[in-house]
Formats: C-alpha cells, sequence, structure tokens
C-alpha cells in the first residue's frame, strides 16, 4: 500500500508529464496530416492547462500550512515571482523577434501596438482585447494572475464550504457560453486543487488504489480512456469543461507510477522544475522563430524529443544567467519587503510553494 504524500517531488513529476503535454498538444493539434492518432492524442493534450492549474491551487493550499503571512505579502511574493520570470523571458525572446527575425510589434497587433503589448505585460489582456498579442501562449497569463489574486477567497470558500464550492463552480461549466469571462473553465480546477490540499484526498485516494496492487494502473488507464472518450465525443461538458476530472485521474496515474518506478520519477522532476520557463518560450521557438527546423524531422516522435531537448536545455541555460546575474537574489530580496502593518490583513501563506509559477 502507498503511503508516499504528494509532496514537492511529485508535484514536480505531474509538471514534468504537464510540459510534455503542452508540447504535444502546441506542436500537433493543428496538424492532421500527422495521422488520426497524432492529431487526437494533440487535442487530447490540452489537459496540461487543466493539470497546470489544478497543481497550482494545490501548491498554494499547501503552503498555506506552513506559516503565517498576511494578505498583502502573499500577493506581493506571488506576482513578484510571476512577474519577474514573465518579463525576464520576454525580456529575451521579443527583441530576438523584433530585431532579428522581423516579428515586429506592429506585425502581432491589429492597431495601438505598444500600448496592447503593455497591457499584455500585464497578464490581463484577455479580458481587454481579443488579440492574442505577440505570443499566443501567453494568454494563460490572464488565468493564473487573476487566480492568484482570487485564491484567499477561494481557499476560504473551500475550506468554509466544502463540496458546496466545488458544486457552485461546477454549474459554471454547464451553460453553452461562459460565465466568467477567460476564467469560467478554470475556477473548478483550481478549486479542485484547493479541496484536494484541505484534505489530503490525493494521498487518501493513493491508499485506496493501493489495495488493488498493479491493477490500480489498468483502473487509472482504462478511467482516462473513458474520459478522453466522453472528452472527444460527449455533448454536454466536453472538450476542457471535463478537463478538471481528465487531468486528476492523469495527476493520481502519475503519481501511483512514479512513487512505484523511481527511474521515471527523476527525469519527470527535472522537467517539472523546468515547466514555467518553457511555457513561457517554447511558442518562439517552434511556431514563431524555427518551425522549419523543428518539422523538418517529419516523424512526430523525433520532432516532439527535439523541441523537449531544446526547451529543456534553453530553460537550464536561463536559470544559469539567472543565478549569474543575481536575478533570484534580487527577487528574494523584493519577496522580504515587509508591507507595513497597518496595511495588512491576516493570511496564512509561505512564499516558497510549489507552483507552476516556482522553479524549485
Amino acid at each position: 500500500m502507498n503511503n508516499v504524500r504528494f509532496d514537492l517531488n511529485s508535484t514536480n513529476a505531474c509538471k514534468g508529464v504537464a510540459l510534455m503535454l503542452l508540447l504535444w498538444h502546441h506542436l500537433f493539434y493543428q496538424h492532421p496530416e500527422y495521422g488520426l492518432v497524432v492529431y487526437s492524442t494533440a487535442q487530447l493534450a490540452k489537459v496540461s492547462v487543466a493539470i497546470f492549474v489544478i497543481l497550482s491551487g494545490y501548491g498554494f493550499s499547501e503552503s498555506v500550512k506552513l506559516k503565517n503571512v498576511g494578505l498583502f505579502q502573499f500577493y506581493k511574493n506571488r506576482l513578484v515571482t510571476v512577474y519577474s520570470n514573465y518579463w525576464f523571458i520576454a525580456l529575451i525572446f521579443v527583441p530576438i523577434g523584433v530585431f532579428f527575425i522581423g516579428i515586429t510589434l506592429q506585425s502581432a497587433f491589429a492597431s495601438h501596438a505598444y500600448v496592447k503589448f503593455i497591457i499584455q505585460m500585464t497578464g490581463f489582456h484577455r479580458f481587454v482585447y481579443d488579440e492574442y498579442g505577440y505570443n499566443a501562449t501567453w494568454w494563460y497569463m490572464s488565468v493564473i494572475i487573476p487566480l492568484i489574486l482570487l485564491f484567499p477567497f477561494i481557499h476560504y470558500a473551500v475550506k468554509k464550504y466544502g463540496s458546496f464550492t466545488l458544486l457552485c463552480f461546477f454549474a459554471l461549466l454547464i451553460p453553452g457560453k461562459p460565465i466568467v469571462p477567460v476564467l469560467n473553465e478554470w475556477l473548478l480546477p483550481f478549486a479542485l486543487g484547493i479541496y484536494l490540499s484541505q484534505r489530503n484526498h490525493i494521498s487518501t485516494i493513493s491508499r485506496w488504489l493501493g489495495a488493488f496492487g498493479w491493477w490500480r494502473y489498468i483502473i487509472l488507464l482504462v478511467s482516462i480512456t473513458l474520459i478522453a472518450l466522453f472528452r472527444t465525443y460527449s455533448p454536454l461538458l466536453n472538450e476542457t469543461k471535463i478537463d478538471w476530472l481528465f487531468g486528476l485521474i492523469i495527476i493520481i496515474f502519475t503519481f501511483e507510477l512514479t512513487t512505484t518506478v523511481q527511474l521515471i520519477s527523476n527525469p519527470l522532476h527535472i522537467l517539472g522544475r523546468n515547466l514555467f520557463n518553457v511555457f513561457l518560450f517554447h511558442t518562439f521557438i517552434f511556431y514563431y522563430f524555427w518551425p522549419e527546423f523543428i518539422y523538418s524531422f517529419n516523424n512526430p516522435i523525433l520532432i516532439f524529443i527535439v523541441l523537449l531537448f531544446i526547451c529543456v536545455a534553453i530553460s537550464e541555460v536561463i536559470e544559469y544567467a539567472k543565478k549569474f546575474i543575481g536575478f533570484y537574489f534580487i527577487t528574494k530580496k523584493l519577496r522580504e519587503l515587509k508591507v507595513p502593518s497597518s496595511m495588512e490583513v491576516p493570511f496564512q501563506q509561505d512564499a516558497s510553494a510549489d507552483t507552476l509559477t516556482s522553479r524549485r
């Protein structure tokens, strides 16, 4: 029976799986010419977003258990981490695009390019205009930043009202049109991650599955297959609307597999710790800058491996550069700045918690 706790290493392993799904999705979801299996699995791989969101909610909530920090201190810690990495990657890749590849700001926006780019750097651009901006993948910043701001309130609601809060967020998925702009489909997985943390349900589920021995892998794989079919063919709660459940089962399967087979855990951990960097820049590599090179390998497996290797290598170089220029020293000092006690509101939080936006 598995008594291993779903901790930082487990979270990073799940991030590693999410990273691979992210790359597979973006490489092939618009390329049916690679065959039905590749194309269909690429469509399903968008579940990576829900996995990111669940793990973020879980990581935030786990950190609340560690020590007390005020509400504004929490916001400062989180937003410094998110924005510093976001802007650092943009500072590297946007100039490359503008001065060496010929992708100007004017070519990326229909009008008011500089104003819209500044708005995109705030992460709220999807609430302001319909364009995806300089990097289409950065739409996710309009999800994670508002969720950071909403976390204390969702955490309180989940703690006080439990599954009723999840039911309310589930109700948002039923209507055909989104009720909450941008966040409609991501509130439930975020709250689910918080709920799983507060009640330690991942470890509980793991202990329950442990009674089935090796059959638990068959159970989980069958469950993943059935939900994938439901996601594809159901007229209701299809596509990303069911990804809260799809993503959760993938997380549980990854947890079970990595706690049994350590040989898999270590590579996934390496991938997972590079997740946020790769998320921010991978579209530049395979779509904006060098698509001919990436797709020149023809075989989808080779294309995927090449992109994965390049992205992880670039991410590691970026991390080395951050350490060399004192990036983490500066961001640490910013997080350590105290908010005046007269402005503070009591709230529990630890700045070192693991989420999508924290590398280690």
